[in-house]
């Protein structure tokens, strides 16, 4: 590594992988192709069958930059995201994870080290992102600046009127605002579904938001993503809106009766699977419901949410 990059922050990357193969050179060789050159990027291989070690194993032979490490036994999703967190360098300022399907574009570091660095109270950096075909991320008005204060666009993501924080892949954090979450040296919550955005919604409510006005990351999606083979699904956005609405409410009026309403929206949602008999969903949801909805809301649910109620709602 160049002398001159010896001032500048030391960034941790960490890409937990199970049988990434088909992308992970892709993946690994954008994180090369970086501009900004003091990074550090552990590899964390999750027993995979596929030829994801020999991949990774190249790549730590080729620079000294990789570091590769195979899990003794197979874990579960947050605990491999969160190994990768344990074994990046103490040193490191900042920190991001890379899915092993997913990439960056040359310039991510390089250009959100900047807005990091220049403002403290930033927790975590973010920027557009290509989404499959489409560029997301996109909310923010450019004359505003880079700089938002947390709490504020953190309830413009739960009213749905903005998605800033795209996936675990766009964003780059700031070492010293993950260690202020209570439940550090994890960074990710046990038990817990959608961790990536729970985690960026937990650093709003603590820090600020910085933002990058370029296409600096993207987002791969195919059938085998655990997003495509769980989320849409079991739609578990009903559990993830639930729980950071009851958890953040107090931050604006609007959002206790945006939580009141998901309550029954939920509701309804859950008494349509009952009828239909999909164990599999009702299963997945109430292992990760914390809050049981209770006889009252589902009556209130039914009552409310019934075709014959919605249409007479459209006619009145």
């Amino acid at each position: 590594m160049a002398d001159s990059n010896s001032t500048k922050p030391l960034v941790a990357i960490g890409v937990p992988v199970y049988n990434g193969g088909p992308y992970l050179k892709e993946c690994l060789d954008s994180i090369l192709s970086q501009t900004y050159e003091n990074w550090e990027c552990v590899i964390i291989d999750n027993q995979s069958k596929d030829d994801t070690n020999s991949i990774a194993q190249e790549f730590a032979d080729r620079d000294k930059r990789f570091k590769l490490i195979v899990n003794e036994d197979f874990v579960d999703q947050t605990t491999n995201w969160n190994i990768s967190y344990e074994k990046s360098s103490k040193e490191a300022k900042y920190f991001k994870i890379v899915c092993a399907d997913d990439w960056l574009f040359p310039a991510f570091i390089e250009k959100m080290i900047p807005i990091l660095e220049a403002d403290p109270s930033v927790g975590f950096c973010s920027s557009y992102r290509i989404d499959g075909q489409r560029v997301r991320c996109d909310g923010l008005d450019y004359f505003d600046g880079n700089y938002f204060d947390g709490k504020k666009i953190l309830v413009r993501q739960l009213q749905n009127t903005l998605d800033i924080t795209g996936s675990i892949n766009t964003l780059l954090y700031r070492n010293e605002t993950l260690k202020k979450l209570n439940y550090y040296p994890e960074i990710f919550q046990p038990n817990t579904y959608h961790i990536d955005t729970i985690l960026a919604y937990d650093i709003l409510a603590i820090s600020n938001l910085g933002f990058v006005y370029d296409i600096l990351s993207y987002t791969r999606r195919h059938n085998e993503t655990y997003t495509n083979l769980i989320s849409n699904r079991f739609r578990t956005g009903y559990y993830l809106k639930e729980m950071e609405l009851e958890k953040f409410y107090h931050l604006d009026p609007s959002l206790k009766k945006l939580y009141k309403k998901i309550r029954l929206d939920y509701a309804y949602f859950l008494f349509k699977n009952k009828i239909k008999n999909n164990k599999g969903c009702i299963n997945w949801h109430k292992k990760y419901l914390k809050k049981k909805i209770t006889a009252s809301e589902y009556l209130s649910a039914i009552l409310s949410r019934n075709y014959i109620s919605r249409q007479f709602k459209k006619l009145s």
